[in-house]
């Protein structure tokens, strides 16, 4: 690939005023966010706020270790990877973020600059960054930000993303709140391809448990035999579990069976300490070829899913 060399370092420059985290800060200065199950460290909790926080750099998908090959603290995110290095310019340590687009070869050759009047172009790296791309680029705090573009906006897959020196830009037309531009996920494609062990990417609970949440649910629900007869029963079973796939004790769920011609309610028990709902579900005269469609509403607190399964009756 060839780009022009010695691209601009700027993870160093500028700031961006945090945005609201909706998150808990923790004793030792760290923060922990339930809805990925890991804590960012207190080392990095400063810089990240004044790299976009959520926004741009998104949940941290690790917690905070030490890199093998660099002997350097290391956080990876979904978006980037956080970094601890020495201080140039004084004692102790200070964070930067890793260039993820340029660790990943992700870059293209140089481009002429663009005559359309909504694009700009940087020489720093030869390459334009246009239309809403560059909207969102600039907004959200430019090269020193993201740094600067190391390929055009291009078609990937079914997608159109632009890489930078630091994150990938997507184009997302259909998110909802008309957040159409959004950072994606380099940070675990660059985990991945350092080989680095997945036991890291486990979620785990807080230290003090008063700093968890459940923030989202997820039932998975299941009968025990796909065939039955047209007098009988079924037994059925919803399995309640949290974000960080943690069960989910006393959830409320709602059945709703759709019988040929008639649709049955039924309040099944509440979730058990694996998280599991059972109910045995007795009918007749369910006509033989019949199937039937079984809606699960779980409830718990103010968060609300939805699982469905079914069966045949056959004879």
């Amino acid at each position: 690939m060839t780009r022009r060399t010695a691209l601009a370092v700027v993870v160093a420059f500028g700031a961006l005023t945090a945005t609201a985290m909706p998150s808990l800060a923790l004793g030792s200065g760290g923060r922990y966010y339930p809805e990925s199950g890991h804590t960012l460290a207190s080392e990095f909790v400063d810089y990240y706020d004044s790299r976009g926080g959520l926004e741009i750099l998104g949940y941290p998908i690790t917690d905070a270790f030490i890199d093998p090959q660099s002997a350097m603290l290391i956080q990876y995110t979904q978006a980037a990877r956080l970094e601890l290095v020495p201080d140039l310019y004084g004692a102790g340590a200070v964070a930067r973020l890793s260039s993820l687009g340029e660790a990943l070869d992700l870059g293209e050759p140089q481009s002429p600059a663009s005559g359309d009047r909504g694009c700009r172009y940087f020489a720093e790296s030869g390459h334009n960054v246009c239309h809403a791309f560059l909207a969102y680029f600039e907004a959200h705090g430019g090269p020193a930000v993201f740094g600067y573009p190391i390929s055009e906006f291009t078609l990937q897959g079914d997608q159109i993303v632009q890489y930078f020196q630091g994150f990938r830009l997507d184009w997302r037309p259909d998110a909802p709140g008309g957040g159409r531009v959004q950072v994606g996920s380099l940070g675990r494609l660059h985990f991945d391809r350092q080989g680095y062990d997945p036991a890291l990417l486990r979620p785990h609970l807080p230290s003090d448990p008063i700093f968890y949440r459940v923030v989202e649910l997820n039932a998975q629900a299941s009968v025990w035999r796909p065939v039955t007869l047209t007098d009988d029963t079924q037994e059925l079973y919803v399995l309640v579990r949290d974000q960080t796939a943690n069960p989910i004790v006393g959830a409320s769920v709602v059945l709703i069976a759709h019988f040929p011609g008639l649709d049955q309610t039924v309040i099944m028990p509440l979730t058990d300490a694996d998280g599991l709902s059972r109910l045995t579900l007795a009918y007749d005269g369910v006509p033989p070829g019949s199937s039937v469609e079984l809606e699960f509403v779980v409830n718990y607190g103010d968060l609300r899913a939805t699982t469905r399964d079914s069966f045949r009756v056959w004879w």
